[in-house]
């Protein structure tokens, strides 16, 4: 006859009230992170009891440019710099020279 091994929980049981108001707050994934929950339990869990979490966007936000990068290279042209452009123009040039004379 086979015993049977009762084993007990290891993990203490969660408020899921407490874990959806703390994923309102912070976001779902580090919530789940925070609390040591799988991602995917919190999310099935904000799935299947319809919880209203935020949007969170992710990654990194889009640049907001006040003045177009053509518009600092003319800029930077027009005070007398030298963009790579330039540079690589100007030694190809040199070489081509230097290239004759030997």
């Amino acid at each position: 006859m086979k015993e049977t091994v009762t084993t007990k929980q290891t993990k203490p049981p969660v408020s899921r009230e407490a874990v959806r108001i703390l994923a309102i707050s912070i976001g779902a994934r580090e919530a789940a992170r925070r609390l040591g929950i799988k991602e995917s339990t919190l999310l099935s869990w904000s799935h299947r009891l319809k919880w209203k979490l935020p949007r969170r966007k992710v990654g990194r936000p889009p640049l907001d440019l006040k003045v177009s990068p053509g518009d600092v290279l003319w800029d930077y042209k027009r005070r007398g710099g030298l963009t790579r452009t330039d540079m690589y123009k100007a030694a190809a040039g040199a070489a081509e020279r230097a290239s004759q004379h030997v």
